[in-house]
């Protein structure tokens, strides 16, 4: 006679019902959450109407100053000017080898 209280089926039950408490809790802190952002979101908002009747909008903006269009560069000389730095790499010293250590 197989029944609910044999072998295995009393564990798969204990697991089952762990994994419905665990799901609800995850489902309780999710919804938690969510009231909480809504509420400060409601709180924010109300408090930044207060604070600009109270204050008033003090935004400015400024424009940008009015400049001159500028005048066109000089032509640059049709002659190409070598670089300053020399491009060559300097010549490596060579290595002397360290002589090994005297026991």
């Amino acid at each position: 006679m197989n029944n609910f209280f044999d072998g295995g089926h009393i564990g798969f039950a204990i697991g089952a019902l762990l994994y419905g408490l665990f799901i609800l809790a995850l489902v309780a802190v999710a919804l938690v959450l969510a009231f909480l952002l809504a509420r400060f979101l409601l709180v924010a908002t109300q408090a930044a109407k207060i604070y600009v009747a109270k204050n008033g909008t003090t935004t400015t903006t400024l424009a940008a100053p009015v400049t001159e269009p500028a005048t066109p560069a000089a032509e640059a000389p049709s002659s190409v000017v070598p670089p300053a730095v020399s491009t060559t790499k300097p010549v490596a010293k060579p290595r002397t080898p360290k002589t090994p250590p005297v026991e």
